[in-house]
């Protein structure tokens, strides 16, 4: 068979084990999605679907797959898995990076300013595997030990080395992408705290399932009182909190193109009532006469399409 080279460019760094989990599942559109992510980072659904010349329906089926590859229960074993597969640098090889390489000696001259102490041996480790064996270079750990230090007032060895590696999954290696990054994160800090309360969770401390829910409704641009509406949605069903279920609710409402409440509530009438309790001065009545004009087109256009979809299904297409 024909043998391919690659040819040589910008650098990005992808984890092995998430490169095996998607050649095992044989999904294409997910390896081309992860791919984009590596590039661009984690933007916009929509934006990542049309430069790829995905369909909405393919877009979530790889997303998806993506999600399900890096589920929360997954995360952490996939980490500790990376951590003990990172090289044991000795005593010797810690100093002599630190005493020979002026860019990381840079990196150990910040992160001593940040922790505001010397550097342990556990600390000039964690670090060295973020520049050596991750591929972070000095401007990007550096970026991340100035933010840590001004968003958190501290620097913790276990914030770093979490952040290292998701920086790594998400291709940020150099100091240009950091700062870019990181820009993304305070913009986006006031609207993640919202959805966190949405969600009851601890904006300082979310579990990991809070953060991928988090992540979703983020990405697809769901404000802070449709996640509640979904919340609410789900214990009125379930009879309890369940984040995976207001995932669940999140994604129908992103694929059938619903965001705001009122969008949500004009399609689902049903779901007026439970919309009073996140915000709403007055529940609506659910009569077509009282929808404006915009809500009654928007409705009839979706009665049309489900009543497309069920003759299909009728005429086994």
């Amino acid at each position: 068979m024909t043998s391919v080279l690659l040819p040589e460019g910008e650098l990005r760094v992808a984890r092995c084990d998430t490169l095996d989990k998607l050649i095992a599942v044989g999904d294409g559109d997910a390896a081309l999605l992860y791919l984009y992510i590596l590039r661009h980072g984690s933007e916009d659904g929509r934006t990542a679907a049309r430069a790829l010349h995905l369909s909405d329906e393919r877009y979530e089926r790889a997303a998806f797959t993506l999600n399900n590859l890096s589920a929360p229960a997954a995360e952490t074993k996939n980490t500790e898995k990376s951590e003990n597969a990172a090289p044991q640098y000795t005593a010797a090889e810690l100093r002599r990076a630190r005493n020979e390489d002026g860019e990381f000696s840079a990196v150990c001259d910040a992160a001593e300013n940040a922790f505001g102490r010397a550097l342990t041996e556990g600390m000039l480790r964690s670090l060295l595997t973020a520049y050596d064996h991750l591929g972070l270079d000095g401007g990007a750990i550096i970026e991340l030990l100035s933010y840590l230090k001004n968003e958190k007032g501290e620097v913790r060895l276990s914030d770093i080395k979490r952040e290292t590696y998701q920086w790594a999954d998400m291709g940020i290696v150099n100091a240009q992408d950091a700062q870019q990054y990181l820009a993304r994160r305070v913009n986006e800090k006031p609207f993640i705290e919202a959805l966190y309360r949405a969600l009851g969770a601890d904006p300082a401390q979310p579990a990991p399932k809070e953060q991928r829910v988090c992540r979703f409704a983020l990405a697809h641009g769901f404000p802070a009182e449709s996640v509640e509406l979904a919340v609410r949605r789900t214990e009125a069903h379930q009879g309890h909190r369940s984040l995976d279920y207001t995932l669940g609710i999140l994604r129908q409402w992103e694929k059938s193109g619903v965001h705001t409440i009122s969008e949500i509530t004009a399609l689902e009438p049903e779901s007026r009532t439970a919309a009073v309790a996140v915000g709403q001065t007055e529940a609506q009545p659910t009569d077509s006469g009282t929808l404006a004009d915009w809500e009654q087109a928007w409705l009839a256009q979706k009665e049309e399409i489900r009543r497309r979809m069920k003759e299909a299904e009728a005429n086994g297409l």
